[in-house]
């Protein structure tokens, strides 16, 4: 039933278990996502009016959110880009109480129209082939977690997959007789990725033998922890930043990079492709991008690349310059000025 109420907590008891998940059919890792948001807006609620428990919608209106978004990027250090994906939560929200509750509508449009922040868009850093076969040769191949971690690490680079993707890989997703699985991505698309020989040969031996004995409840899942769950993306970004840290040491490169542990390798992966020379909309089929915008922004250029680049500009403008240059025709041009204008 449609709520009728003025209270923040019944409207977003609505938005969290029918709006969320019926009328919206969004992931699991979505409502999580949106969740955290609300979480923080609550507890800045309760620290900013602690007499205020169960506070009316019409409290919330653009000036508390926009102190709202500034109290997440000060005091609890969130980038721009979490305080944009936090915003995004609330407009969602507040989307759905203009749709049910239309005396609130010029509030609603008011907070749709605050704007994203500009975030700072720094290269896509991602690893050369040297780099990542450090990273493998790295592994303990002779325990049973360090193969299963060998595993993991050449299946991030096979597939490019996003972490949650990866974690959520099912026996029943991976047909390793054609040499592909299935990925379960953003908005609930699934896509079909081929296999290497090699990530087909290890993942095959891993099953036969090196898989951990897993609980009932997790019995399908590919990768297994070492209390018998199911693989979580905390654990696969601990298990990929110990691997990283530790070529780090042997690798100089690799100290200069900035780089998130897991999605590092969903961007070797693009970029990979890109430079063995494979079409862009093949990444983005890949890969599981909406956009081909998206796909474009892995378009990097390696430092090296570039000086090579460099160095036949040199050579191409060396070959058409003068040896010596005759300059400028001053009895043209009285003055400094004139030149300009000239021009």
């Amino acid at each position: 039933m449609i709520p009728s109420s003025d209270k923040l907590s019944v409207l977003l008891h609505y938005f969290f278990t029918r709006y969320l998940p019926q009328h919206r059919e969004v992931s699991s890792h979505t409502v999580s996502s949106y969740k955290q948001t609300f979480i923080h807006l609550v507890r800045y609620w309760n620290r900013s009016f602690p007499d205020c428990a169960d506070p009316a919608l019409d409290r919330f209106r653009v000036e508390f959110l926009l102190e709202f978004l500034s109290y997440l990027e000060k005091e609890l250090g969130n980038a721009a880009a979490t305080r944009n994906s936090r915003l995004a939560a609330l407009k969602s929200f507040f989307k759905m109480v203009s749709l049910l509750e239309p005396r609130y509508q010029t509030q609603c449009r008011q907070i749709l129209m605050i704007p994203a922040k500009r975030v700072r868009r720094w290269p896509l850093e991602y690893l050369e082939k040297n780099e990542v076969d450090s990273i493998f040769s790295g592994v303990n191949v002779h325990t049973r977690d360090g193969y299963r971690d060998l595993c993991i690490l050449r299946s991030l680079y096979n597939t490019g997959a996003r972490a949650s993707e990866l974690c959520g890989i099912r026996l029943t997703d991976l047909d390793l007789k054609n040499k592909q699985v299935l990925l379960y991505g953003k908005g609930k698309r699934i896509r079909t990725v081929p296999l290497w020989d090699s990530t087909t040969a290890f993942l095959n031996n891993y099953l036969r033998s090196e898989r951990r004995v897993p609980r009932e409840t997790y019995s399908n899942f590919l990768f297994i922890n070492q209390r018998g769950g199911s693989l979580t993306r905390s654990g696969l970004y601990a298990l990929c930043k110990k691997y990283l840290l530790n070529a780090r040491a042997r690798v100089p490169t690799l100290a200069h990079k900035k780089v998130h542990p897991v999605h590092v390798w969903r961007r070797t992966t693009a970029s990979h492709l890109l430079l063995a020379g494979v079409d862009l909309t093949v990444i983005q089929e890949w890969l599981g991008h909406v956009s081909i915008d998206t796909t474009c922004d892995y378009k990097g250029i390696s430092l090296e690349t570039k000086r090579e680049v460099l160095q036949e500009f040199y050579l191409f403008e060396k070959s058409w310059q003068k040896t010596n240059p005759e300059g400028i025709d001053w009895s043209l041009h009285p003055n400094l000025l004139s030149f300009l204008e000239s021009l």
